[in-house]
């Protein structure tokens, strides 16, 4: 990387992957025993994969603050606001939000039409038969593979390039520890890692954000921020042509939408994010989900103003990294821009602070990775096609087999990606291009009674192959040539993302039409059909019940999701977002000193949102554990129904669920 030397010793990388990794399958190993003698959450097969269904709003939203905190989250928006300036973090928050609340709609249909659901391809298999199902499972499982790649390509590349560990040790080392404490907590220690992991992120955000603009020697204000950008556009213009202070930017907006398009099926497909739907409680989808949208956001908006634009801004900085030239194309591809600005920020602490932040994406987000293949493995293939008759232990057992399996395999598939060249960015504009039809097939599935099996086994591979025809296409006709280079071309990338995402579901509501099944599917079937396993507990069965108040406040959150959407996608992403863009000129000074202390309140207000009110909700349960605790004295009966049950009597549920959760029928199937 044009000479320059890891900031860090290798001894830091070793360190954190071995050391923390170590130390965060001790907690959760702890933590799982607590659970089990105290309130007695003992690890069978429907806690391991959703988590009892009863999580609480703050523990979703800070899970999936978690699980959307990626390596790309951390290092690609602090290289896209090294590369385009202030627009760069912005645009990559606002398109991650988008994602995830365009998604809240998915997750309340799964809570109110399929209630006992472990996993969405569950309903593929109850709607569509065998052939339906293969077809989604080869999507879903190929998201799961893509995406947990990525995260690990991410993380080793970010460590070997910081500490010079060597890339392949850094993509087997680093999910060890990850794979070590999912099998033995399951979902539940994922959601209590996910809260500990996103805690330390927002400290170093918060610490990073403050000293840059208040007490940093090399900065030390917003106003002195904007001074230093006006030098580094003069030294080192953009290579866009456009200045850092300005939206005017048009490669910018192509390449946020093409990973926001491409990023729907991330999040639509990945079996990671319906799993956090599955295991909330029905009336905490909506909060944790908007919550964690906007808490979220704040992520890669602030990192990039801040140490993002830190690395630019300091570019004729004496001191700096890389003086007294750019950073190599190599340093930008592996988001050492954010590494290097906190190094220049905080000093060697400050590399190893973006090391831990880094540490703390890969790990916590591959956990999540690792529990949702397994879910698919255990319910969507051993249980349905090898074992039907499975009992709780088999299913668990099944679980710890794929989540270490899939750990190696993780790790395998993210070197040869190393080895031959492809960069995160690459995969992030790649992965929607082939596997965006599955957002309309998705979307169909759970809402329109008539989407047939033949539209789905034809549209969704057809809006695949027209979304690559459409994207090696457009490389052509704008780069003359077609191969790994110029197929990031920001245009043609977009062309590709858009043309799939679009193309499938078309493709299924003409041949849905043109050849209709005899009666429209009873979606109703979704809830009554998928059988749970013969270790379920009360505490679980009362969860699944969802009763009649339940579906009214799920379908009036639906309304406001409506109006969350309306606001963030057309609102703020189209509108404010092209506005700007139209405007064409450079914020003022006074313009940029109110975005960053927007930025810097917002952080404030998002970090105390998400560390209290997990610890607010589950005060009771704490209470209980301390109290023992302290005492030394185990409880004569465990506390199973703690507050963060859900407590519905049987006269408010409805008839068509009661069915289901009934002990004896559920034991009987």
């Amino acid at each position: 990387m044009a000479g320059v030397q890891p900031i860090l010793s290798q001894g830091y990388g070793y360190g954190f992957a071995l050391g923390l990794g170590a130390l965060f399958a001790l907690l959760m190993a702890i933590i799982t025993k607590v659970l089990s003698r105290f309130m007695g959450q003992t690890q069978n097969s429907e806690r391991f994969s959703t988590a009892s269904r009863n999580v609480n709003s703050g523990l979703i939203a800070s899970s999936t603050v978690s699980a959307w905190t990626w390596p790309a989250t951390l290092l690609t928006s602090g290289a896209w606001s090294y590369s385009h300036g202030i627009s760069g973090g912005f645009l990559y928050g606002i398109g991650g939000t988008v994602q995830i609340t365009l998604f809240l709609f998915l997750a309340l249909q799964i809570k109110l039409k399929a209630p006992t659901a472990h996993t969405v391809s569950e309903c593929f298999y109850i709607r569509f038969g065998k052939s339906g199902h293969w077809l989604f499972l080869c999507y879903c499982i190929c998201t799961n593979v893509l995406i947990s790649s990525l995260l690990l390509l991410g993380g080793a590349q970010g460590f070997a390039a910081t500490t010079g560990m060597h890339v392949v040790a850094a993509s087997f080392l680093l999910p060890l520890g990850v794979m070590a404490y999912t099998a033995l907590g399951g979902l539940k220690a994922t959601f209590i890692s996910d809260w500990i992991h996103t805690v330390i992120i927002y400290i170093i955000l918060i610490i990073t954000m403050y000293t840059c603009y208040c007490t940093s020697s090399y900065i030390g204000s917003p106003s002195r921020m904007y001074e230093l950008l006006k030098e580094a556009e003069v030294a080192f213009p953009s290579a866009s042509g456009h200045s850092y202070l300005s939206f005017h930017d048009s490669e910018m907006f192509y390449l946020t939408w093409s990973v926001m398009l491409g990023g729907l099926s991330s999040v639509f497909g990945d079996p990671g994010y319906s799993q956090r739907a599955i295991a909330s409680d029905a009336k905490s989808v909506f909060q944790g989900y908007i919550m964690g949208g906007l808490c979220w956001w704040i992520i890669p908006m602030g990192l990039g103003s801040s140490a993002g634009l830190a690395c630019r801004a300091l570019l004729t900085n004496p001191n700096f990294v890389t003086y007294p030239n750019e950073l190599s194309s190599e340093e930008v591809g592996s988001g050492m821009p954010v590494i290097y600005g906190m190094y220049m920020i905080l000093g060697k602490g400050g590399a190893a602070a973006g090391l831990l932040m880094l540490f703390m994406s890969v790990t916590s987000a591959t956990s999540a990775e690792l529990i949702a293949f397994s879910s698919v493995t255990t319910y969507d293939i051993y249980r349905s096609y090898i074992n039907p008759k499975a009992t709780g232990n088999q299913l668990v057992r099944v679980s710890h087999i794929a989540v270490c399996g899939f750990s190696l395999f993780m790790a395998v598939l993210a070197v040869v990606f190393n080895y031959i060249g492809v960069t995160v960015g690459w995969l992030l504009s790649f992965i929607g291009i082939i596997l965006s039809p599955e957002v309309g097939a998705i979307v169909l599935m759970l809402f329109w009674s008539r989407l047939t099996k033949l539209s789905l086994l034809i549209g969704a591979p057809l809006g695949t192959l027209t979304g690559i025809a459409c994207w090696v296409g457009s490389t052509y006709n704008l780069g003359g040539v077609v191969n790994k280079d110029t197929l990031m071309i920001s245009e043609a990338t977009f062309v590709g993302n858009i043309t799939a995402l679009v193309s499938g579901p078309i493709y299924m509501a003409i041949i849905s039409y043109l050849h209709p099944e005899r009666e429209p599917f009873d979606l109703k079937l979704l809830g009554e059909s998928i059988k749970l396993a013969d270790d379920v507990d009360q505490e679980e069965l009362k969860a699944v019940r969802v009763g009649i108040e339940d579906q009214k406040v799920l379908k009036r959150q639906s309304f406001y999701s409506f109006l969350a959407n309306a606001f963030c996608l057309l609102g703020v992403y189209v509108i404010i977002d092209c506005a700007l863009y139209g405007w064409g000129k450079d914020f003022s000074k006074s313009s940029f000193v109110a975005f960053i202390v927007i930025c810097m309140i917002w952080v404030i207000v998002a970090a105390v949102y998400i560390i209290i009110l997990p610890l607010y909700q589950g005060r009771h349960s704490l209470k209980f554990l301390l109290e023992h605790l302290i005492k030394c004295k185990f409880p004569d009966r465990p506390m199973v129904h703690s507050t963060e049950s859900l407590s519905i009597s049987n006269d408010n549920v409805s008839e068509e669920f009661v069915e289901v959760v009934d002990v004896e029928n559920v034991l009987k199937k």
